[in-house]
């Protein structure tokens, strides 16, 4: 009897780390000209010449998976996902400081 075995690496990836677009294409279902496209709507910054050479910081990949999400799932466009993206962040983190300031009133 013949035994398959998948043997799958496992990289941590810190904040400050940078991935190849390929990568991230992969990780975010995502194709190249998406890619591009939010990089050139402002949602992450590219680094590398050519684009075999293209970088993302590890930072920007749930912003990038989440507007994955919305362009395939939800059918936004890359546009739409850019704006909704930066609408959702604005929201946790007014979120957030309407929680820190009900501590410090004890509310």
């Amino acid at each position: 009897m013949t035994e398959i075995v998948h043997v799958h690496e496992v990289r941590l990836v810190g904040d400050a780390d940078w991935i190849a677009v390929a990568e991230i294409c992969r990780l975010c279902r995502l194709d190249l000209t998406a890619v591009i496209e939010l990089a050139d709507l402002g949602l992450v910054s590219l680094r590398g010449g050519s684009s075999e050479e293209w970088q993302l910081p590890a930072a920007a990949l749930p912003r990038l998976a989440l507007a994955g999400r919305l362009i395939r799932d939800l059918g936004v466009n890359v546009s739409g996902a850019v704006l909704a993206v930066e609408l959702l962040e604005a929201q946790r983190e007014l979120e957030s400081l309407v929680r820190r300031l009900e501590r410090l009133t004890g509310q």
